[in-house]
Parts: structure tokens; sequence; C-alpha cells
């Protein structure tokens, strides 16, 4: 028992660098953009930015949990690691954000959206990118592979993201960016909660053992493919058989209403963590 509560204490060490990942996430956050971060969320009160910077903060937290669950534990053995592979995809995860901004809400994350006008529906929809590439950053990680490995699978799982973008305009009957310019929380609801449900699914391809690379592409594109086909099939489902009364598009679109889509992303969310769970 004793040995036991000795482990527990030893482990909550690691609660201690976790604050250290924490506040040095908030800092390349802080350094990496344009404006006063503190000033917009202290004086400005702007809840758009507050929206975007905490998925930034669950995106290095989820980064950091998926490095623990690679290395085991043990802190004084594993801490160089530790900050090495975390410090890593935190410099990952900036790189996604350049991508994210620029492929996937192209002219959304501006200057004059989220600071200018704080665009609650750009806030949320720049939030979900980051839990998302959290989770490819946190899966490519989580291999027992090598670095390059951990670097080639995060890259096939940030392309998937943005192609995942492209495709979710070709099964909804609304242009995301559009509606994001016009601050559709509900539009940004659904696209926010489809995204994250990718990169859940994303994660279960990338998290598994390296084995080689033919069986760990092979796994990765057949749950890719899965969740390119599932997630569209899970949407239509939900529109026909769980609200058969309401379109879901036009509920979005037109009357902006949230509700229908937090309802449409819960299910699609739970499909997500069933696949996860179970494959």
């Amino acid at each position: 028992m004793a040995i036991s509560i000795l482990s527990y204490l030893s482990n909550l060490a690691f609660v201690g660098v976790f604050l250290i990942v924490i506040f040095a996430s908030k800092w390349l956050h802080s350094l990496s953009t344009p404006y006063n971060t503190f000033s917009e969320i202290i004086d400005k009160k702007n809840l758009a930015l507050g929206i975007s910077i905490m998925g930034f903060i669950t995106a290095n937290t989820i980064i950091y949990s998926a490095v623990l669950i690679a290395l085991g534990q043990g802190l004084q053995e594993n801490l160089l690691d530790i900050c090495q592979y975390t410090g890593l995809g935190m410099l990952l995860l900036l790189v996604s954000r350049q991508v994210n901004d620029k492929i996937l809400l192209p002219s959304c994350c501006s200057h004059r959206q989220l600071i200018g006008k704080q665009s609650l529906s750009v806030g949320l929809a720049q939030a979900s990118c980051y839990i998302t590439s959290g989770l490819i950053i946190g899966g490519a990680l989580m291999r027992n592979g090598d670095l390059w490995s951990a670097l080639v699978f995060y890259l096939l799982g940030q392309v998937s993201l943005v192609l995942f973008s492209k495709v979710y305009d070709l099964f909804t009957n609304f242009c995301l960016v559009q509606e994001l310019e016009k601050n559709n929380i509900a539009a940004a609801t659904s696209f926010s909660a489809t995204v994250i449900a990718l990169g859940i699914i994303l994660l279960h391809a990338l998290g598994g053992d390296f084995v080689s690379w033919q069986s760990s592409l092979s796994l990765f594109a057949l749950d890719a493919l899965t969740a390119f086909i599932i997630l569209p099939v899970v949407r239509i489902l939900v529109d026909k058989l769980l609200i058969p009364s309401v379109n879901i598009d036009y509920a979005i679109k037109k009357e902006h209403n949230v509700a229908v889509a937090l309802l449409e992303g819960a299910v699609a969310i739970s499909v997500a963590l069933v696949i996860f769970f179970a494959l």
C-alpha cells in the first residue's frame, strides 16, 4: 500500500509538468498572433478569441496526454522524452494552425473576423480545428515508430482534415465560409462537431502500434475512408430518421437553429466514439 501511495504521489508530478505545458502553450499562442491576447480577453472581453484559445489549450492537453500514454509512467526516466515530444507536438500544432487558417477557413480566421468583429462562429470553428489537429498530432506521437513515421502520419492526418473540409461543403447545402462570415453559430456548431468526430476516428487510425509501413498505412487508409463515408451517411440518417420533420440544411442556413446543429453534432461524435472503441 505504501509503495502504491508513493507511486501515486510521484505521478502527481505529471500534473506539475502539465501546468508548465499550459503556460507554454498560451505563451506560444500570444507570440504567434499580431494582437495582444490578454488585452482582447481581459479589456475587450473578446469571447470569440477566448473560445479559440480554449481549443488551442485543449489541443495541447490532448498532445501532452498522448505523449504520456505513449511513453508510460516514470517521470524521472521519461522527463526528457516527454518534454521533447510534447514540444514537437506544440510546434506541429502551430503548423496546423497556419494550414487550417489558410486552407480550411480562408479569410475567416483573419484579424477582421476574430478580433474586429469578435465572430463567435469563427472562434468556434477555429477551436474545433485546433482540437481535431490535436487529436491527429496526439495519434501520430502515440505510435511506437520513430520520429519520421510520426511526421509522416501527422502529415497524412492533416491532409485528411483538409480534404474532409472540402467534402463537408459537398454534402451540405450551404457554403461554410460564407455562413461563418455571417456569424452563423449553427453552421459553426455543425462543422465543429463533425470535424472533431473526424479527429476521433483518425486518432483510432493513428494511435496503433507501428508494425510496418504497409500495415500502418493500410489501417490509416481504411479508417480515413470509413470517416469519409460514415459521417455524411450519419448526417443523412439524422436528417431523415431522427428529425424527419426538419431539414437540417434549412434549419442551419436559414433559421440558424443551434439546437438542430447540436443534435446532429452529438450523433456524429457518438458514432465516432463507438468506432474508436469498437474497431
